[in-house]
């Protein structure tokens, strides 16, 4: 009413206004007419013609390194030659094109073959049997999505010099699930193979390298039990969306520290959201959030020492050989090396390897006896043999044993220069010769009859009882899924159809008990330190990968108190000078690991015997387990060899090269860190 009053003034200037406003007026009703009439139809065939797809972006593992920061595992880029098939869409149409053109032709050629046969023109029913049908049209888009991409990885490898092969199935098979993806023609391009790509494509064929971070275990095999293996799955983890429409490959800890710090090393990950046609094809893309980067892992171990052992073992005996060896902190439980061989190529498990290599690593796999995924160290139970005699004769000891009486040792009537022992019926064989032998000689010459006799007078209740103050039969919860208890057998185990056979097996290491390597460091480092047993570690913190973030750094005790063996330092003493007499004097059967004054060595030797299920000695376990310095002891060195000679010959010059490495490290002033207790 208000315009339509001034419009009858005689207002020039207002009437142009009133003017103005009602042609705005009328123009915006029109274009509201437009849009909501009009063009509706346009807008909601656009918008069913278009949809959303969510895409899973792995995070950046983080990295796994050794007690000084060197990294045993970490994330490469690792590039990959692929088809991007939406700027492929036009050609695959235009083949499509070609092709429903040819069959269309000999369609027309058929139906009239058809008619000239019957002298007369076909009804529409029977024109029918000649039309197409979908699945038939279906077919002429794929053999055209083929003929296409087959074709520009023609181009592309006659371009690299390299032949490329090409799997219509599997192409089909991602075009019909993972459109909006790339479609990889050829995985992890060396640097040679980027450089002629980059050089002689100028990326108008549809194809181009595709960046993607894969896991890398820069030093081979080291440590790789310890550090364990990865096996692919991209679902979502607590905390993250869960449904996606793409999922980018990613991987999980399957054993070993990848897996008991998957949570921490994974990360979090990240989501893009993508716009794609109604045919499927990409549009637009837009990241929703980025992935949040994984944290490092700081391990206890100490990469010389690690190589150390790994590189002695395969010296020595080859590197198929079935062995562990551990090494450990005394005084605070930390491990400063773990090997077990042979060893597995890690990226066996996450498809890094060539067809050969990987043929090969399944192979070894294969192999009962070589088992190269299992880390011997903790994984796999042994009998330890005489290097069990230590807690027989710390039981015997405290038990109130005269060190320096002498037992007689009778000569074996079957075998020249050799002692033995009977038990009732029984009769064992001693690798020591027949004659007097007080606790020091029994020791060094390893004697079975002289054991036996200490350990039946202690009483197979007391021996359990301080091996379980070791906490012998018992895991260490390790965080890394490999690992075993062993066996011991209980108190009342040996008041239920115990015998004295029973018994005499006990105080050599064999029958009943089962040990790992592991479980042998760690009552050789209790014994070294004066009774404490540790909880052995293995990781010391979990920090963020960027050094500069503000976020504080996850830091696990050390010298975590399992128990106290509870034994006088008398006791102690006794032993440990008779094992380093084991290592220093003519007799010792472990002086190949003597290294010199500067360290010197507390050892014991073993020998297992290992039986099938007939009570046949099939095998031999050797032993040799230690610690050094004898007057200020700081390393527990354990190593363990499956068809060894004997614990003297097969174990104790492994544990020889690694004091070395301890030593050399010592004097180059680069061991300040093994050197500090925490």
């Amino acid at each position: 009413m208000l315009v339509v009053d001034e419009l009858k003034k005689n207002e020039p200037h207002l009437r142009l206004v009133a003017v103005m406003l009602v042609v705005g007026l009328c123009l915006l009703l029109a274009g509201l007419w437009w849009v909501q009439v009009v063009s509706s139809r346009e807008y909601q065939e656009h918008l069913t013609t278009q949809a959303y797809r969510t895409i899973r972006l792995p995070a950046v593992r983080g990295k796994i390194l050794d007690r000084e920061g060197r990294v045993l595992a970490e994330n490469q880029p690792r590039y990959n030659l692929s088809l991007y098939l939406d700027d492929l869409h036009e050609p695959f149409d235009e083949a499509y094109g070609q092709l429903l053109k040819s069959a269309r032709a000999a369609q027309k050629q058929n139906i009239a073959s058809a008619e000239k046969k019957l002298g007369r023109s076909l009804t529409k029913a029977e024109r029918k049997q000649f039309a197409f049908t979908p699945e038939q049209l279906e077919g002429l888009r794929e053999a055209a999505r083929v003929r296409v991409a087959s074709g520009v990885l023609a181009q592309v490898s006659q371009k690299i010099g390299q032949p490329l092969t090409f799997d219509p199935i599997a192409f089909n098979r991602h075009y019909a699930a993972r459109l909006a993806l790339p479609f990889p023609i050829l995985k992890n391009l060396d640097t040679a193979q980027i450089a002629q790509f980059e050089e002689n494509f100028s990326g108008t064929l549809g194809a181009d390298l595709e960046l993607q971070s894969v896991r890398s275990y820069p030093l081979g095999d080291t440590a790789v039990h310890l550090l364990g293996y990865l096996q692919r799955n991209d679902e979502s983890q607590e905390g993250e969306d869960a449904v996606f429409n793409y999922r980018i490959p990613d991987f999980q800890g399957a054993v070993g520290v990848e897996y008991g710090f998957d949570e921490e090393l994974r990360g979090r990950a990240g989501a893009e959201s993508l716009l794609v046609n109604s045919q499927g094809y990409r549009q637009s893309e837009t990241i929703e959030s980025q992935p949040e980067p994984g944290q490092n892992v700081v391990l206890t171990l100490d990469l010389d020492l690690q190589r150390a052992a790994e590189e002695s073992i395969a010296a020595h005996h080859g590197v198929d050989a079935r062995a562990a060896v551990v090494v450990m902190d005394v005084r605070n439980g930390d491990v400063l090396a773990m090997a077990s061989s042979p060893a597995i190529n890690p990226l066996f498990f996450t498809g890094g390897l060539s067809p050969a290599e990987m043929q090969q690593e399944a192979a070894r796999r294969a192999d009962a006896k070589l088992r190269p995924e299992i880390n011997r160290a903790t994984q796999e139970n042994y009998a330890p043999g005489s290097i069990f005699k230590v807690i027989v004769g710390l039981a015997a000891l405290e038990a109130g044993l005269n060190p320096e009486k002498f037992y007689e040792v009778q000569a074996d009537p079957t075998r020249p220069g050799k002692g033995c022992v009977y038990v009732g019926k029984r009769k064992i064989d001693d690798t020591a010769p027949p004659g007097e032998y007080n606790f020091k000689r029994a020791l060094e010459r390893s004697s079975n009859s002289y054991f036996i006799q200490i350990g039946s007078d202690t009483g197979a209740e007391r021996i359990a009882a301080l091996a379980e103050k070791f906490h012998l039969g018992e895991n260490f919860d390790l965080p890394t899924r490999q690992e075993t208890g062993g066996n011991m057998p209980s108190i009342d185990r040996i008041h239920e159809g115990w015998s004295a056979g029973d018994t005499a097996n006990l105080c050599i290491g064999q029958g009943e008990v089962e040990v790992t390597p592991l479980q042998m460091a760690v009552v050789y480092s209790a014994i070294a330190n004066g009774g404490t047993v540790f909880w052995p570690r293995l990781v010391s913190r979990v920090e963020p990968q960027d050094p500069m973030s503000r976020e504080a750094a996850t830091n696990f005790p050390s010298a975590l108190v399992c128990d106290h063996i509870g034994v006088s330092a008398r006791s102690l003493n006794i032993l440990r000078n008779a094992m380093l007499a084991e290592t220093e004097d003519v007799e010792g059967t472990g002086k190949p690991a003597a290294v010199g004054p500067e360290m010197r060595i507390c050892g014991k030797t073993g020998t297992a015997q290992v039986e099938d299920d007939h009570n046949r000695v099939v095998d031999h376990t050797t032993w040799f387990a230690s610690f050094a310095p004898y007057e200020n002891p700081k390393y527990s060195v354990v190593v363990m060899v499956e068809s060894g000679i004997s614990g003297g010959d097969s174990c104790a010059p492994v544990a020889h090269d690694i004091y070395e490495a301890i030593l050399e490290k010592e004097k180059s002033g680069a061991g300040k860190i093994l050197a500090t207790a925490n």
